[in-house]
């Protein structure tokens, strides 16, 4: 039997500015040399004023900020923030999400007056047999 795998906040953190974005976001990566998971994840901490700045994920793309083409899942745990993708704003708050898939370029800031918190799945793009259409009796 395998024995459980923890990892507490402040394991993993980083303070870094992204993207040429405003400010500087608390990443915590979890279990980022251990996963076997086909995802990356990682929380975001973004006091008001802070943007992760404007980027793509798109393999053969010299813009792209990575070799691979990812897909990436936004989730707000607290706070509010603006997410943009391509010529899309949209103000997301606890419990919304946003699907971004590999190519646009998009980015997250904080514009309101209060700090906010985001997880973040991303990786390449595999299809997810989960989501797929299932037959019902």
């Amino acid at each position: 039997m395998t024995a459980m795998r923890l990892q507490r906040r402040g394991d993993d953190h980083h303070d870094w500015s992204i993207y040429r974005g405003e400010g500087r976001v608390g990443v915590e990566w979890y279990f980022r040399e251990t996963s076997a998971l086909p995802t990356s994840v990682m929380l975001y901490h973004l006091e008001p004023g802070t943007e992760e700045g404007e980027h793509l994920h798109l393999a053969g793309d010299d813009a792209s900020c990575s070799p691979d083409s990812q897909d990436e899942l936004y989730l707000v745990v607290s706070g509010e923030v603006v997410m943009i993708v391509d010529d899309e704003r949209e103000v997301l708050r606890s419990g919304d999400a946003v699907y971004v898939p590999a190519g646009p370029r998009h980015g997250v800031r904080n514009e309101s007056d209060a700090p906010a918190e985001l997880v973040l799945f991303f990786g390449t793009p595999a299809g997810n047999p989960l989501a797929q259409p299932k037959d019902h009796p």
